[in-house]
């Protein structure tokens, strides 16, 4: 009886054991994204890619981003969540262990299966590129420290040895755009900020308050709102706008930007120096009425509906910077960074209005500051100009 339960039980082992083992070998996984009407990419996938993951017991799933589109907006955020940089994405990309290899385009198979061998030593993550066609190198990056290139027939063991000896001295991956975005984002909000037409609006409501006898604290609500409201309108705008930039990716949405820039700062200051320039960037004629009627109705219902038709009505004569910098940020930044740098860019663009809000609840001091207003008009859109394309040709040279 001992040795029957004994045998019984060395048999649950064993299947146990083997049940495991299977189990472990199909447990690894590799994901590859590519385009099915591509004949190359697809007979390298069904291929060359699918013997090398058959050999080492990983899984294969196969991904069309042309036909399922779901699929390329799934590689996008794949490729946002792992940090890969743009100038190392390729058309066909495979993830391995949730990412812990990556493959983009064509690498050598000889890198492949030493990365694949169950004694490779590897860092937390690395990446391999290499197009197809290209017979020359194939490049490796452990998301730390420079990115090296290497012939074909070099061994990915060159790189593992050299990052091994070296990755004490890498300091954290930021490229030079990067470390610009936080300073560009602020600074061009606030220039943004400070524009004759959302200002000189609420100068002028806040005025109109003050005179049909409205409180102090019924003026300070009103205006609070407005703010709020100019707020979330290019909030949202400048989300729409993002995610629409993210789908287009490419260093020359940054380049882009920077141009656009430069070239409104350019039609600020020359619309400033020379009043009769053919390009004005301010509200449209058509809209100020419909403005100035919901102004009158002095009612906070009344005002939250002004402030979004501000937010709208004033894009054309403000938007371009915020343009600018959203090209700059879709092609630096993942999704998810550049929305927070959205917050921060709004932030600074309604800074202004708090201020000018504040001192406007001193009916005098308020006054002032309107004529201020329109008596240095003109020079404050000169100085905004010239900065806007000062910052452009900056951002222009560190993007480039």
């Amino acid at each position: 009886m001992q040795r029957k339960a004994l045998r019984v039980g060395l048999v649950l082992i064993l299947l146990g054991l083997l049940s495991t083992t299977a189990w472990a070998q199909t447990e690894r996984q590799a994901v590859v994204y590519y385009n099915e009407a591509c004949d190359e990419c697809a007979v390298y996938v069904i291929g060359e890619l699918a013997e090398v993951m058959d050999a080492h017991g990983i899984l294969l799933v196969k991904k069309d981003y042309i036909n399922q589109r779901e699929n390329r907006r799934e590689l996008n955020e794949l490729n946002d969540r792992l940090g890969v940089p743009l100038e190392l994405q390729s058309h066909l990309a495979t993830f391995i262990d949730d990412g812990r290899i990556i493959l983009q385009g064509e690498p050598p198979r000889s890198v492949v299966e030493s990365l694949l061998a169950e004694e490779a030593q590897l860092p937390e993550r690395i990446l391999v590129y290499a197009e197809e066609g290209d017979k020359s190198e194939y490049r490796v990056w452990a998301f730390a420290g420079p990115v090296q290139s290497y012939s074909l027939d070099t061994p990915i063991e060159t790189y593992l040895n050299w990052f091994e000896a070296n990755q004490a001295s890498f300091e954290p991956e930021t490229t030079r755009a990067e470390s610009l975005l936080l300073p560009a984002v602020l600074l061009t909000g606030l220039v943004d900020g400070i524009n004759p037409c959302a200002i000189a609006i609420l100068l002028f409501f806040v005025s109109f308050l003050f005179t049909i006898r409205k409180t102090r604290l019924s003026v300070a609500r009103m205006g609070a709102v407005y703010i709020a409201a100019v707020f979330v309108v290019y909030f949202l705008i400048g989300l729409g706008l993002l995610r629409a930039s993210t789908l287009l990716r490419g260093h020359w949405l940054g380049q882009a930007g920077a141009v656009l820039l430069i070239l409104l700062g350019l039609t600020n200051l020359l619309g400033a120096i020379f009043p009769n320039f053919p390009i004005r960037l301010e509200v449209p004629e058509g809209s100020k009425d419909r403005l100035q009627s919901w102004m009158y109705r002095a009612t906070l219902p009344a005002t939250l509906v002004l402030g979004v038709l501000v937010g709208l009505h004033t894009f054309p004569c403000s938007g371009g910077p915020y343009v600018a910098v959203l090209g700059l940020l879709a092609s630096q930044t993942t999704f998810w960074k550049a929305t927070g740098y959205l917050v921060l860019y709004n932030v600074m663009f309604v800074l202004p209005l708090v201020v000018v809000l504040v001192l406007s609840l001193d009916p005098v001091l308020g006054g002032k500051i309107q004529a201020w207003e329109r008596s240095s008009s003109r020079t404050t859109r000169a100085l905004t100009g010239a900065f806007m394309a000062l910052l452009g040709l900056v951002l222009l040279i560190w993007v480039t």
